[in-house]
């Protein structure tokens, strides 16, 4: 590349890198919290070395910036640097051996729509950085085959595990990688054994929170969620959907076209490491979409060796054209964020799940309000993990879960006991009359509407819980739907099963 090219790709990224950063604090300062970030930040509100869902990563992470304050952007700030430290990484890995394209390269990972306007706090954010460090770390022990970076990499692998069982997958390619492409004898293997020594005790630390709470992640992860899953072919064509996605049609084509290169690359370049680690785990979603949904979440881990893999096989013209799409294609995200952020809720009137997000996500000080005369005699509920958690993180107080509810947020379970709620008043909160049906654990019920912003929700006022009927009725249905446990897994301690039949 010419020297004038080379330094107005330089330019170029350092504008990216501000650019999208900008839009990112941006977004996060007028976007509400979503119910799945207020039930995190519940769980950092409520510490502890696992949860029902997944492990605790992102509740440790939200505790330290809970610490100093509870405000939406300070809490998503993780999420809004990680694109610009992982997009300036990967610049500064490859620009001396990759001047030509390692600008671009960065770029594109910078442009990639899921990086330009997301800035939700999720399990998903800590899952990333700490996968792209280890992958760094076993980068740099193929260099040389320095056992300190196999620990490194094994400690960040750890890590990662602890944001998200999704982990995994990425320390079974580290095992195909040396497999497939490494011929230097024993002391890569040797190797990962230390990567494995320093990950395993993380796998035992969450092995003992679940032995001690239910198997919660066990069942919600490998049970629970997978009921009703079977072959089919459209769980293929979601995945490659989200693939097509996530690579852009350019990209795809170029590494189709360039097949040959692709494997060359893989196993002579330095960098290869890279380049296999991103399409080892696609290869590995493969075989997974055959039977279970692949969702975009998946993905988001590998996007950073996704990048680094362009750097090595396409050339600086090749991949300035693969920029020019990704621009455009964002640029549509930003315009329509943009528009749906500016229109009155009132527009999504007549889709009515996403307009009840959208109020609810607005109007929480407006909602506790109407309830502020009733809160001295009455408990706050919902009948969704999602509700309960944006109400409870305005309230700053735990509002329960009523009802059997869904398999996804079931923390409650493990923080209310309804054996203490007998003969208490309760108010539930909902956005549709099924309310009523919950009036037969109550000796008194009454169901009022709620209009906010033109939109009606409901809340019932249930006076004289009963708990016999309720646990009879609906918690016996959770105990037999979500805590089934397998005969062979050993049980140090269950709440569920001692609050409700034990005790």
């Amino acid at each position: 590349m010419k020297p004038d090219l080379l330094k107005n790709s330089q330019s170029l990224f350092y504008f990216a890198l501000v650019v999208t950063l900008v839009i990112r604090l941006f977004i996060a300062s007028y976007l509400p919290l979503i119910g799945d970030e207020a039930y995190f930040i519940l769980w950092a509100q409520n510490l502890d070395y696992g949860y029902y869902d997944h492990t605790p990563m992102v509740a440790w992470l939200l505790s330290a910036f809970l610490s100093v304050s509870d405000h939406p952007v300070w809490l998503r700030l993780p999420a809004i640097l990680s694109p610009t430290l992982i997009g300036w990484v990967i610049y500064r890995l490859l620009r001396n051996r990759y001047p030509d394209t390692a600008a671009y390269a960065a770029i594109f990972y910078l442009l990639i729509p899921v990086n330009v306007v997301g800035v939700l706090i999720l399990t998903d954010t800590p899952l990333v950085l700490w996968s792209f460090l280890s992958v760094l770390a076993f980068y740099k022990a193929q260099r040389g085959d320095r056992y300190i970076w196999y620990v490194l990499a094994g400690l960040f692998l750890g890590l990662a595990f602890y944001s998200k069982y999704f982990a995994a997958l990425l320390g079974f390619s580290y095992l195909f990688y040396l497999l497939l492409f490494v011929r230097r004898g024993w002391q890569p293997y040797i190797g990962l054994m230390w990567l494995l020594a320093a990950c395993l005790p993380f796998v035992i630390l969450n092995m003992v929170w679940n032995y001690y709470n239910c198997w919660d992640n066990y069942l919600f992860n490998f049970f629970n969620r997978t009921q009703g899953t079977h072959r089919s072919a459209a769980t293929l064509i979601e995945y490659f959907a989200w693939l097509l996605y996530v690579m852009t049609p350019p990209v795809i084509y170029y590494f189709v076209k360039q097949h040959r290169h692709v494997w060359l690359q893989l196993k002579k370049n330095e960098f290869a490491v890279f380049a296999a680690l991103f399409f080892l785990p696609i290869l590995l979603f493969l075989l997974i979409a055959t039977w279970k949904s692949i969702g975009l979440h998946w993905l988001l881990s590998f996007l950073p060796m996704l990048a680094l893999s362009m750097a090595i096989i396409l050339n600086a013209d090749q991949l300035r054209r693969c920029c020019y799409f990704i621009f455009s294609f964002s640029l549509l995200h930003v315009i329509g964020l943009a528009i749906l952020l500016s229109l009155s809720p009132g527009i999504f009137r007549h889709s009515d799940s996403f307009h009840r997000s959208v109020v609810l996500g607005f109007e929480l000080k407006e909602i506790l309000a109407q309830f502020e005369p009733y809160l001295d005699d009455y408990s706050l509920a919902t009948l969704s993990y999602s509700k309960s958690a944006l109400l409870g993180y305005a309230q700053k107080k735990n509002v329960m879960v009523v009802g059997v509810g869904s398999y996804h947020g079931r923390q409650d379970d493990i923080r209310t006991d309804f054996r203490k709620m007998h003969d208490k008043n309760i108010l539930i909160f909902s956005h549709s009359l099924a309310i009523k049906d919950y009036g037969r654990y109550f000796t008194k019920y009454e169901v009022r509407p709620l209009i906010i912003k033109g939109f009606t929700f409901y809340y019932a006022l249930g006076q004289g819980f009963d708990y016999p009927r309720y646990s009879d009725e609906v918690l016996m249905k959770v105990l037999d739907s979500y805590y089934d446990i397998p005969d062979w897994l050993p049980v140090g301690s269950c709440h569920m099963y001692e609050r409700y039949i034990f005790g």
